[in-house]
């Protein structure tokens, strides 16, 4: 798990930005302090939100927010990863479908989350936990639009989720891409699968597919391309490190 992006605590009250469409019924909103990108897939019937926030306070602010893009029923969020900014929000969903990879539950109860919550002044017993657990892939049906999640393999962390809309030709990565800087390593990242996890997701791509990253900008193609050489290269110089000699992670 890395330190927050902004250097400091979280404000009390995290904020939820706007949302924006970035393609027909596809929208993204940001999340501060640590600028997490949000997704709000809307369909005829349905909507579907990706990802959470960093508080149970602030997945209430998130939910609160939808009203001001769709009246239609939100009927599940998906948790792209279990890190407590794009997460910890589980417990405002209750009452819904609750996605995650299998992994999460284990995570969200573990000493590395319960640390994450003392240094955000919150209560580890506040968590949310995901009450439907993939291990390979689902799919919802939002009306008239089909969305589809999978684990195309272990990277960022070992239960990344990548959430696509095939026919907006946008996809959400999480933080298996970053364009807001170089992508995040921690202790729980699988550096040397995450080349191969990335080799999956451009092989979901088009010429024209928007890939949404966990932070920053949505990016093309040739983007992913360039940051799957990037950690292939890093993982490359690790697995060159004596085992007692650590390699600084960017």
């Amino acid at each position: 798990m890395t330190e927050p992006r902004s250097g400091v605590e979280p404000a009390a009250t995290p904020a939820v930005g706007a949302w924006r469409e970035l393609r027909s019924g596809v929208y993204v909103a940001v999340a501060e302090p640590e600028s997490v990108n949000l997704g709000l897939i809307v369909g005829s019937q349905h909507t579907l939100l990706i990802d959470t926030g960093g508080s149970p306070a602030q997945g209430r602010a998130l939910r609160a927010s939808l009203t001001a893009v769709t009246d239609l029923p939100l009927t599940a969020v998906v948790v792209t990863h279990w890190h407590y900014d794009h997460a910890f929000g589980l417990a405002a969903f209750a009452d819904i479908l609750r996605i995650a990879h299998e992994s999460v539950r284990f995570r969200l109860s573990s000493a590395e989350a319960a640390a994450d919550t003392r240094r955000l002044r919150l209560d580890h017993r506040d968590l949310g936990q995901p009450n439907l657990e993939i291990a390979v892939a689902t799919a919802l049906d939002l009306g008239d639009r089909r969305v589809e999640i999978a684990h195309l393999g272990r990277g960022h962390t070992d239960g990344d989720l990548l959430v696509v809309v095939p026919d907006a030709d946008v996809l959400f990565a999480g933080d298996l891409l970053e364009s807001a800087g170089p992508p995040s390593f921690g202790p729980d990242s699988v550096p040397e699968e995450w080349p191969a996890t990335l080799d999956a997701v451009i092989g979901l791509m088009t010429a024209t597919t928007l890939a949404v990253p966990g932070h920053g900008e949505p990016v093309g193609r040739e983007f992913v391309f360039e940051q799957r050489g990037r950690i292939a290269a890093q993982a490359a110089r690790q697995h060159e490190q004596p085992p007692d000699r650590g390699l600084p992670l960017v």
